[in-house]
């Protein structure tokens, strides 16, 4: 019996965990779209094209970061694409201007990073 109710204060537990880790990557994208918004001037239709583009990326980047069966390095490679691959869905939906405003932003993000 006691067997049975650890099991499911585990499950319990890893689930809170799982929640909690959604709504943070819920608000983290939230507050990426508000950082480009502000940069880019981005309409509301842009910002909600953006948005799942964002999202999906967030969520990929912090299940590579969880799969502890990557090397480093193949991970770096895993994250590089992932970050090319969003990078261009997010210009697909912008105006010139905001293109050349976009690389600039990712040339500060990456130059912060180094």
């Amino acid at each position: 019996m006691k067997k049975l109710i650890l099991t499911g204060l585990g499950f319990l537990f890893a689930i809170t965990l799982a929640l909690a880790q959604e709504v943070d990557v819920e608000q983290k994208t939230k507050e990426t779209i508000a950082t480009l918004a502000e940069k880019l001037t981005l309409s509301d239709e842009q910002q909600a094209t953006i948005y799942p583009v964002v999202l999906e990326a967030k969520i990929t980047k912090y299940a590579l970061k969880a799969d502890t069966a990557l090397s480093f390095q193949e991970l770096q490679q895993q994250l590089h694409k992932l970050k090319e691959g969003s990078n261009n869905r997010i210009m697909e939906q912008l105006n010139d201007k905001q293109k050349e405003q976009f690389k600039k932003y990712l040339a500060e993000r990456k130059s912060k990073e180094d």
